[in-house]
């Protein structure tokens, strides 16, 4: 049932992320040739102030579901509706924080934009951040419902619902930027959808589980509570962190640099956002898989799970490092022009960070759906004093690249070490030195590969979308083939593959039955 259930959800995230990667590129695409890039820096800034703000949600998303996986596990529903009950009284309390905190910065926007009077003569900025206020906290009041379905090894149904509304809000923001050229209405359309798409799979869930309506005033016993509460101020550290090492990038920048350099960061930014959703989508898919197995103690099971998925993670953010350093640039130069581009010491350093975030990817799903984030809960703390000492001094000497070069150092610092280190002693209970064997050699297996496929890929420059597409291609096949003779007699390949097999032979089986 579970390789059921991660087949499923894999294939849903898989399919939706292709969807929105191709639609939201249109639309970007559109929106590049109708508007100015000052509203490209208006919406990756604003974005990321509404995602600072977020940090009122202390973690409780993460701690909630775990804390749900246990009662799922057994079948018990009393505890389902309780923790529930529990988890909507704390996203009330989160949504009107939110919405007190962000109306209070609204007088203080003008220390956050450089030179503010010449765009907000273009647009009143404080009506479009009230609007990215309004679409965040709207979110809290019907979200919280997903976490049972998702407790349940069911997310490709909220997937498949997000999809559909996603869908139609890209379609119908095309349409507005074509014919009305309007920011307002473009973001307008987004808040509709966002909310309808949480309404829609609230509804879902109370279709599927018909008792999470019912026991409205049943609350958890008191030392569940606390076991809440510990691991919610755990993971509110492990989410400052992350928010201020991930999403304060676009802050420094129009502080220090400008927003119409934000505006060209965020196209590489939603390039690879795209890429990245699509990537955390696959480890994702199994989330509710490793906290079930977590759950019923299945440590040695788990142990082989995680090492099948490090091994994926490393070929995939590998192979996606090296396509980016590849083929950002000429990408960005047929699809929006030269005036888009950074230099390329910037491009590299961006995917340096990438790269070196995506490693994480398979200890963090593991940490979260195992409830281990009590033990490295200060981690955040060294990172963000780490990262914003970093960043603000090196953006003054060294422009955007300090900026990422900062980023850099506070992972490496904190991290890149931590992390494992919890994971093999609290979860695996094993030593965490095999790890980072792994890790350098994976690394020097990237760079190897990587520098021998940007060296062929640099035949090609003929410029335009004909580049484009030979280096794409060049790219795949020289990469992809350099570390398949590398590994494929390799136990972490056979796993890989072993794991792969299962998934196909059961979607023949239940192909041949239907």
């Amino acid at each position: 049932m579970r390789t059921k259930n991660s087949f499923f959800n894999f294939l849903a995230s898989e399919l939706s992320h292709a969807i929105n990667l191709v639609l939201s590129f249109i639309c970007r695409t559109i929106f590049i040739y109708t508007l100015s890039q000052v509203y490209l820096g208006i919406n990756g800034l604003f974005g990321n102030i509404l995602t600072v703000l977020s940090l009122a949600e202390l973690g409780i998303g993460t701690a909630m579901i775990y804390h749900i996986y246990k009662p799922v596990a057994e079948g018990n529903i009393l505890e389902q509706q309780q923790l529930m009950n529990m988890y909507r009284r704390l996203y009330s309390i989160v949504a009107g924080v939110i919405g007190v905190v962000g109306l209070s910065l609204v007088p203080f926007l003008r220390v956050l934009v450089k030179d503010y009077d010449t765009y907000d003569g273009l647009v009143d900025l404080r009506i479009i951040y009230l609007l990215y206020l309004f679409n965040t906290v709207s979110s809290y009041f019907f979200s919280y419902k997903r976490a049972i379905i998702d407790a349940h090894q069911k997310q490709y149904i909220g997937t498949i619902i997000n999809t559909i509304f996603t869908t139609i809000q890209f379609l119908t923001q095309m349409v507005v930027l074509l014919v009305f050229k309007n920011f307002v209405l473009y973001l307008g359309v987004q808040i509709v959808c966002n909310v309808l798409t949480n309404i829609v799979v609230a509804k879902q869930a109370e279709k599927m589980f018909p008792y999470i309506k019912e026991n409205k005033k049943a609350m958890p016993p008191k030392e569940v509570k606390d076991s809440v509460y510990k691991n919610i101020g755990a993971m509110f550290f492990h989410r400052l962190g992350s928010v201020v090492v991930n999403d304060t990038d676009n802050l420094i920048m129009s502080a220090f640099v400008g927003l119409t350099t934000v505006g060209i960061y965020s196209n590489y930014q939603m390039i690879q956002y795209s890429i990245n959703v699509a990537l955390n989508g696959v480890f994702g898919a199994f989330t509710a898989s490793i906290g079930n197995l977590g759950a019923i103690k299945e440590k040695e099971r788990m142990f082989h799970v995680y090492k099948t998925l490090n091994f994926l993670g490393f070929w995939l953010y590998g192979f996606s490092t090296v396509a980016f350093t590849v083929m950002y640039n000429p990408f960005i130069e047929a699809w929006a022009g030269k005036e888009y581009l950074f230099p390329m010491q910037i491009v590299l350093m961006f995917n340096i960070v990438f790269y070196v975030s995506g490693m994480r990817v398979t200890t963090l799903t593991f940490r979260d759906a195992l409830g281990l984030y009590w033990y490295d809960r200060y981690k955040p703390i060294f990172e963000i004093i780490i990262n914003l000492s970093a960043s603000l001094y090196l953006v003054q000497k060294i422009g955007v690249l300090g900026i990422f070069f900062g980023t850099l150092i506070s992972t490496l610092c904190t991290g890149f070490w931590v992390e494992p280190y919890v994971t093999y002693k609290h979860g695996f209970h094993k030593p965490v030195r095999g790890f980072f064997g792994k890790y350098v050699v994976y690394a020097f297996s990237v760079l190897f590969a990587g520098v021998i496929t940007y060296w062929i890929c640099n035949y090609f420059t003929m410029g335009g979308w004909i580049e484009v597409i030979c280096k794409a291609i060049t790219c795949a096949l020289v990469y992809n083939l350099i570390i398949f003779l590398m590994y494929f007699k390799t136990k972490d390949f056979k796993a890989l593959w072993d794991q792969i097999m299962i998934l196909v032979t059961y979607y023949k089986n239940k192909k041949a039955n239907n």
